[in-house]
């Protein structure tokens, strides 16, 4: 599989209006906003262990386009609600979602496939109304972040719809609480007991610069700026999904949790408020000669450990410009992932240990939650395409898979879209208002076709016109104002319609150039 750069903005607008216009044709959108995904260059299960990340946004993002309002809960019941314009409508451009319906005037509850992410964030905002009010809203979303792949998609639709009903309920919150409003929806909703990490990076990213976050104070501690062009982040698709909420990542907690409460047995209760955070290796160790901890306790918690001090490591090795330290820390990184909290897997290892023996690699690591995903790589600029060309067919004939690919710059965290209607959605509110819709098969074809070949001809009649008028001030005794050369329309060639048009009438011209008999 070839490199696939993630849709820009601007392209999942337009799929999300276009959606949005499908879908509630009798509905005008006024909102468009945007949550990106992320990486994470190093700094894995240190979040809910408050430790210390390092995450970049990517420009891979969730649109959503919609309308909503605050409305008296009584309504509600009425017979509008019955109809469903009182109803909160949903629908998504990723395949195998439907269209979810639900009330927000009635207790929420988990269920329901993707919406119960949507439900999850609606039930965190609903305590900014005042009493007797509820929410209705109407939205689509189209989404480049890859589902299940470690980039969080479930972050940046949960971030993308914070952001939505902020605008709906005019009631703007600050960045670290809209963050963990959707980490709170994800724990109650999602049943996945992640850290703040990714809503984090989504709602607060910033363009060109990865951040190193302090998961105990929700503080950005430090924004880790690429000094140099020399260097990108490569992230590469293994094609193994993982489901956080069912694989063994709540396990993984509950055993770093375990360490803990050994740590507060040992050393002392109020010697260690933010937990593995405040140990050091040797007191990790201490815990395993003591019996407190298990072997399996012990490697969790020794990686925890060991990747706070690499994390900060690396933020100052990337602040210097020193990316073989930098990449040199990503490569312990995934040993003590894969080795200690045993959360790689076969094809996780396979990319990385590809990528490190390619040319131009500083380092690379399995990023995200682990149990498949994504990797990332810190490669020189000028070998990218080399490393993509190398993982992808590599990795098909070492694993039987295909990859995917794509280079990335550090991207902006959540926004507003402007929303801007192009001359075919003019078009098809003209064709709405009198009647009749533009979704008939083939009519788009025609339409653009009957467009394109009035445009065509509209040039070409121009053109011709120029040309006379060039022939008329060239000709003997005058001087030449315009810088048309002769011979454009044999230049642009006799096969075209501008060719054709201006051959034809160059020709005029000579003729109506040369003295009558």
């Amino acid at each position: 599989m070839a490199s696939v750069e993630p849709e820009a903005k601007e392209v999942l607008l337009t799929r999300a209006q276009a959606l949005f216009r499908r879908t509630y044709p009798e509905l005008s959108a006024d909102i468009a906003v945007f949550a990106p995904g992320r990486v994470n260059l190093i700094g894995e299960h240190t979040d809910y262990t408050n430790g210390f990340v390092c995450p970049m946004a990517l420009t891979a993002a969730t649109v959503i386009v919609g309308v909503g309002d605050v409305v008296d809960e009584d309504a509600v019941g009425s017979a509008a609600a019955a109809e469903g314009d009182l109803l909160c409508r949903i629908v998504s451009t990723a395949p195998g979602t439907e269209l979810a319906v639900f009330d927000c005037g009635r207790p929420l509850t988990p269920g329901g496939g993707w919406s119960t992410y949507v439900k999850g964030v609606v039930a965190e905002y609903l305590g900014d109304l005042p009493p007797r009010k509820t929410l209705v809203f109407t939205f689509a979303c189209a989404s480049s972040v890859p589902l299940g792949s470690g980039l969080s998609s479930s972050a940046s639709l949960e971030v993308a719809v914070a952001t939505f009903l902020e605008r709906v309920t005019r009631r703007p919150q600050p960045l670290v609480t809209r963050a963990l409003r959707c980490q709170s929806a994800e724990h109650i909703f999602a049943n996945t007991p992640c850290g703040i990490m990714d809503q984090f990076i989504s709602a607060m990213g910033r363009e060109g610069r990865a951040l190193l976050i302090d998961c105990a104070s929700n503080k950005v501690v430090q924004e880790v700026q690429f000094l140099s062009d020399d260097y990108t982040i490569v992230v590469c698709d293994s094609k193994v999904k993982h489901n956080l909420g069912e694989s063994e990542y709540p396990a993984r907690v509950r055993e770093c949790r375990s360490a803990e409460a050994a740590l507060r047995s040992r050393f002392g209760e109020g010697n260690f408020p933010n937990g593995l955070r405040d140990a050091t290796p040797s007191m990790v160790e201490d815990l395993h000669a003591a019996g407190l901890i298990d072997d399996v306790v012990h490697r969790r918690a020794f990686h925890v450990v060991t990747e706070n001090d690499r994390c900060q490591a690396f933020a100052a090795a990337m602040a210097r410009g020193d990316f073989a330290a930098a990449g040199l820390l990503m490569n312990e990184s995934h040993a003590s992932l894969r080795d200690n909290f045993e959360v790689s897997c076969r094809e996780l290892d396979i990319l990385v240990d590809l990528a490190q023996s390619c040319k131009g690699v500083a380092g690379s690591r399995m990023t995200g939650g682990g149990f498949g995903g994504c990797t990332v790589t810190l490669v020189r600029t000028g070998d990218v395409k080399g490393l993509e060309a190398f993982l992808q067919s590599r990795y098909r004939a070492v694993a039987a898979k295909e990859c995917a690919t794509f280079a990335s710059k550090p991207g902006p965290g959540a926004g507003e879209l402007e929303l801007k209607e192009s001359w075919w959605q003019r078009l098809e509110s003209l064709g709405d208002s009198l009647g009749f819709g533009l979704d008939t098969p083939g009519l788009e074809f025609s339409i653009g076709l009957v467009v394109g070949v009035t445009v065509a001809a509209a040039t070409v009649m121009h053109l011709r016109g120029f040309v006379r008028q060039y022939k008329s001030v060239s000709a003997p005794g005058r001087a030449s104002s315009l810088a048309c050369p002769p011979g454009l329309g044999s230049f642009l060639g006799s096969g075209s319609a501008f060719g054709l048009g201006l051959a034809e009438a160059e020709a005029e011209a000579e003729a109506e150039a040369q003295p009558s008999a």
